[in-house]
């Protein structure tokens, strides 16, 4: 008898949740944007946005369409072209090609477009770790080989966060997500967690205090001592938590808040654009939001529950540890319940590489449930 075609609904509401956080992304962009001397009072970053969406769009119909057996095939270049990229990200920082932007060499700069590697670098390390977990020798009950899977993501991670500790931050709950989908056991994952937390102290207690890279340093002391750097470091997460507090239950309606009309939000339409939702659309739009990121993770992991290929359920688990794991980081850093971090809201925050990936990683899920067994 043939196996059974595997549920449609998860990966239905996976795209229509996705589509919706797209949609919302699109209108809080020209919102924050808003310029009435423009056709449609679109700026240019929103029609920047508009453009990227067609991209984005068409991109993950094709990541949809590539047989999920070449995903499959590329873990270990996958890893090694992460690690290349990082070291060269690291090696050119503050060149013309990566320079330096408030201080972060994060982006390849190339004439009028930049672009985010580590985006793609995600994605890269989620089908790298993905793939030795599903390895017919691996053991996630071995400590070994944990320890194993950690090391294939923590060397990067740790590159990656000489410059993005955000991004870094990002790639736990993925590598979380995949690990306990592959088996791990209780014990592992409270000592895996004590080891990251060790990991991240340590960092924190060798952040440089002076210098270019200070910067780190000053967001955390903004975030233990609010009331001392409201106007520098703390300036950000200070004016994202009055401008959605000013919010209310059902917000000022769009293109007319406050703080967005009069430029009081920093990064407005990036790593903050939840603050013009909060404060246009009120709690009720972060809720919605809230809710859409749930279904999103949702979702994925009843996929990867349903899938019978291993590659194809731990990466799907993955999958719904980085969004769901970004998103919090994200809407944390806009509540003040974490540092400053800069890391883009999936689906929703303005920028090309961000929403470019974001839809290649929901193809690549789609190609996992497509496949033989999965």
């Amino acid at each position: 008898m043939p196996d059974p075609a595997p549920d449609p609904l998860p990966g239905r509401i996976l795209v229509a949740a996705c589509l919706a956080l797209t949609g919302i992304g699109l209108a809080a962009v020209a919102s924050a944007v808003w310029d009435p001397g423009r056709p449609l009072g679109l700026g240019r970053e929103a029609m920047a946005q508009l453009v990227w969406c067609g991209v984005a769009l068409a991109a993950g119909w094709a990541a949809a369409a590539v047989p999920f057996s070449w995903w499959r095939s590329t873990p270990a270049p996958a890893w090694i072209a992460a690690v290349l990229v990082v070291l060269a990200m690291t090696v050119l920082a503050g060149s013309a090609l990566v320079p330096r932007i408030k201080g972060q060499a994060n982006w390849i700069v190339l004439g009028p477009l930049r672009i985010q590697p580590v985006e793609g670098l995600k994605i890269a390390l989620l089908l790298a770790v993905a793939g030795l977990a599903a390895w017919p020798g691996f053991d996630a009950r071995r400590l070994g080989h944990l320890l194993a899977a950690g090391l294939v993501a923590g060397v990067p991670a740790a590159l990656i966060a000489r410059e993005d500790l955000g991004s870094a931050l990002t790639l736990v709950p993925m590598v979380a997500a995949i690990l306990i989908a592959a088996g791990m056991r209780l014990r592992h994952l409270i000592l895996g967690l004590v080891l990251s937390a060790a990991v991240i102290a340590a960092g924190i207690a060798t952040l440089p205090q002076e210098g270019p890279k200070a910067y780190q340093w000053r967001r955390l002391q903004a975030w233990w001592n609010p009331q001392d750097y409201q106007l520098t470091e703390g300036f950000q997460s200070e004016r994202s938590v009055r401008s959605i507090g000013s919010g209310g239950w059902l917000g000022q309606g769009f293109a007319n808040g406050d703080q967005n009309r009069l430029g009081w939000v920093p990064e407005k339409h990036t790593d903050l654009i939840s603050a013009v939702i909060g404060e246009e659309g009120g709690f009720t739009a972060c809720l919605l939001l809230i809710i859409l990121y749930v279904a999103v993770a949702v979702a994925l992991l009843r996929m990867a529950g349903s899938a019978r290929d291993p590659m194809a359920r731990v990466l799907l688990a993955g999958a719904a540890g980085l969004i769901a794991g970004q998103a919090f980081l994200n809407l944390a850093v806009a509540t003040r319940l974490m540092p400053v971090t800069g890391v883009t809201l999936p689906f929703v925050s303005y920028g090309g590489s961000s929403l470019l990936a974001s839809w290649i990683l929901v193809g690549i899920c789609r190609s996992a449930v497509r496949s033989r067994g999965g």
